[in-house]
């Protein structure tokens, strides 16, 4: 990636994925829970932020991120030290 990606721009991407998800999740699954949400926000991320990993990992480090909050800012820290180690 050309750009250094930053915890704020993953923090307000994944809320921005969040709203969008929530949209989908109501408007078109009658708000039922999607079972594949990771890999719904990996694809809304990496679309937003380029390919700065591949969907299979992105998606892979979100499920590892508890929910407990501010789950926003855990998830952009988990992904940045995933990137750093590996």
């Amino acid at each position: 990636m050309a750009t250094r990606l930053t915890q704020q721009q993953l923090i307000k991407t994944l809320s921005e994925a969040a709203t969008a998800h929530h949209e989908y999740q109501s408007n078109f699954l009658g708000g039922v829970r999607h079972e594949q949400w990771a890999s719904w926000y990996s694809a809304y991320v990496l679309g937003r932020l380029g390919d700065f990993t591949t969907p299979t990992l992105l998606t892979g480090w979100l499920e590892e991120v508890s929910d407990e909050k501010p789950w926003f800012k855990k998830a952009a820290e988990h992904i940045l030290f995933r990137l750093r180690t590996g």
